[in-house]
């Protein structure tokens, strides 16, 4: 169904973007979405979690949505690296509206860029936001075994590896060598950045040491709630979920994961099911609240 947005041209590293805005325009803070390969503004309907805040008496907030550099089918072109600095300019853009709060809610891909922009360190100038919502985490290393020969995919990263040796990063992938969900271009540095371990895309591999998570999760200094799908077709069915979620949890620093994280039940990648969002709708809630 159709509903009004507001939109909001603001200055980005692109010159000029967009955000659209829904929900009440006078909200003291800003619920910003991102979502995941191929996805983009209004890719996903948020009704459930609009309606959460309207008829919340608690949360102050309104929806958010804005172009990234790879929005769509840019993806293939761009980077994690991109997209920090897409949402450091969104970000710049909601404190000079006065914004009170601003919370991140990434989906799919959109955790990566969550956890990417956590990394102070590499991003010690962007503006602060005040807490993270990751949902369906993935790896897309792992995901790529579903779709691929295990020879046909270590053949690929291994080309995606002597092209970036090269410095040919930006050259296209053969059709043939990434999955078939995969319908628009690939360069061979975000193939790469996808498929490899230790890639700049692997944050939530199963197999990763707890030395590799204590330098990303380890680094979250916000709030931090993991909403994993508990039907996710994209995680392997060999992966236990509930131990990769417990070392995700652990891992954080002291009291940032909210023990509000959970799997969100019936759900599956994209969460399709209206009841699985109205569950999200009161999880959202619930960790809004404790940020007050």
């Amino acid at each position: 169904m159709p509903y009004p947005v507001t939109v909001h041209p603001f200055p980005s590293a692109t010159r000029w973007s967009c955000a659209y805005e829904r929900g009440n325009a006078n909200a003291r803070n800003a619920f910003v979405y991102i979502g995941g390969l191929t996805g983009g503004p209004q890719a996903i309907d948020l009704a459930q979690i609009d309606e959460a805040f309207r008829t919340s008496k608690t949360v102050s907030y309104s929806i958010w949505e804005f172009r990234m550099r790879s929005s769509y089918t840019g993806f293939g072109y761009s980077s994690l690296a991109n997209d920090a600095d897409d949402v450091a300019s969104f970000v710049k853009y909601l404190r000079s509206l006065g914004k009170e709060r601003v919370v991140l809610m990434g989906h799919s891909t959109g955790c990566q860029d969550c956890m990417e922009y956590s990394n102070k360190e590499k991003y010690s100038e962007s503006p602060a936001v005040d807490g993270y919502i990751l949902l369906a985490p993935v790896s897309d290393r792992e995901m790529a075994g579903l779709f691929i020969p295990p020879d046909v995919l270590e053949e690929s990263v291994k080309a995606a590896r002597e092209l970036i040796d090269q410095g040919r990063e930006r050259e296209i992938m053969p059709k043939g060598s990434i999955p078939e969900i995969f319908q628009s271009p690939v360069t061979a540095y975000r193939w790469y950045s996808l498929a490899a371990k230790g890639g700049d895309d692997d944050f939530f591999s199963s197999d990763l040491p707890d030395e590799r998570l204590a330098t990303t999760f380890g680094r979250v200094d916000k709030p931090i709630m993991f909403l994993p799908c508990g039907e996710d077709e994209l995680v392997p069915p060999n992966v236990d979920r509930s131990g990769l979620l417990s070392r995700w949890v652990t891992m954080c620093p002291t009291g940032l994961a909210s023990p509000l994280s959970d799997f969100v039940p019936g759900a599956n990648h994209i969460v399709s099911s209206p009841d699985a969002w109205a569950w999200i709708a009161k999880k959202v809630v619930g960790f809004l609240e404790a940020l007050e």
